[in-house]
This record gives structure tokens, sequence and C-alpha cells, in this order.
């Protein structure tokens, strides 16, 4: 498969791994835990967490929502990443749990879901597809489904919160949450109702 992302674009190597499993005690809104805990939790609700990496935020999301019949997909471009995660998910047991290899604008998505994470992941697509991923993933969200996009100024690729705000309103989604401040926000966004 040949890959969308070329440089500039660089993922974080998979030896780098440990760098992204650890919370900033310095980004509050980046925590895996809020980032969790922002999420309007429902029964039966399905997550794809893009860029999941080595599961710092989607394993103990998959814990969380496992009790409700919940199920989280983690799709990352990186197999050494899929493989840690799938790991880590099988030695805590945690079941309900998918993978998918490969980038978001080339991978076949063929269901629905309730929440679409992207944590410091919108600076590593090239900007001039960012309207057409943005598209390709919100036509997997229902009319009541949420993107939360985290970003971190400690991130290379940090996209500010005005870019992320425009970048939405132009595919039709509004802003209905925001933790944190410049260091670290988390944003959810809406199905703007005419």
């Amino acid at each position: 498969m040949a890959a969308l992302f070329k440089p500039p674009y660089l993922a974080l190597p998979c030896l780098l791994s440990w760098l992204v499993e650890l919370d900033n005690p310095f980004a509050k809104a980046h925590k895996a835990k809020d980032i969790i805990d922002a999420l309007p939790m429902q029964t039966g609700m399905k997550v794809l967490d893009i860029g999941c990496g080595p599961g710092r935020v989607i394993l103990p999301l998959a814990q969380k929502i496992s009790d409700k019949g919940g199920h989280a997909t983690g799709l990352d471009i990186q197999p050494e990443m899929l493989d840690k995660t799938r790991t880590k998910a099988k030695d805590l047991q945690i079941n309900n749990i998918d993978f998918i290899h490969g980038t978001i604008d080339q991978v076949p998505i063929d269901q629905n879901y309730n929440a679409v994470l992207m944590i410091c992941v919108l600076g590593e697509i090239p900007k001039i597809l960012h309207e057409s991923v943005m598209q390709k993933i919100v036509a997997h969200l229902p009319t009541e489904g949420v993107i939360s996009i985290t970003e971190t100024i400690f991130d290379p690729h940090y996209q500010r919160h005005q870019t992320v705000v425009q970048l939405m309103k132009t595919i039709g989604f509004a802003e209905t949450k925001f933790i944190g401040n410049w260091l670290a926000y988390t944003a959810h966004f809406n199905k703007k109702m005419n």
C-alpha cells in the first residue's frame, strides 16, 4: 500500500512510543482521563481513535465503555504501534477493541461511529487533504456524533484552536465543547443543525 503521508510527514518512530504513552503534566486537556471523561458516554457506543499509537487513550476508553456494550477501534499508520496496543489489550483482557492498519484517507471504513478521536494527528495529515479527510470521517457519524480533536503545543505538528474551528466550520460542524488552554486543548464538534 502506498503511503499517503510522505515527507515532510514523520510518524513518531515506534521505538519512541513511550514518549506518547505518558500524560504531560503541563497539559491537562491532553491527559487520557480528561479526554475520555469529556466524551458523551452512551450504551453501545462505537469509538474510532485515529492515530491511536501505543494505546494511551484507546485502551482505558475501551475498558470504560465495555460494561455498556461499547466498542473501540484503533487506526494507525504504523503496524508496530498497533502490535504494541494489541498486546497490551490482550494482557489487560480488553476484548471490545479492534484495529485498522493504514491512513484514514485510504482505509475502507465500513461502520458508523458515535465518536471519532484525533489526538495530535490532524497536523500529520497534509493540509491540502484536511477537508477531504474530515469529510470522509463525518460520513461515518450519526447526526449526534462527535469529533474530538486534541492538540498540544508540545507536539511538533500542533494545530491552533482557531485553525481547527475554521476547518470544522467549513465542513458544517460547530464546536460544542472546549477544555484546556493554548498549551493543550480538547475540542468537540457536532454537525450544525439548520
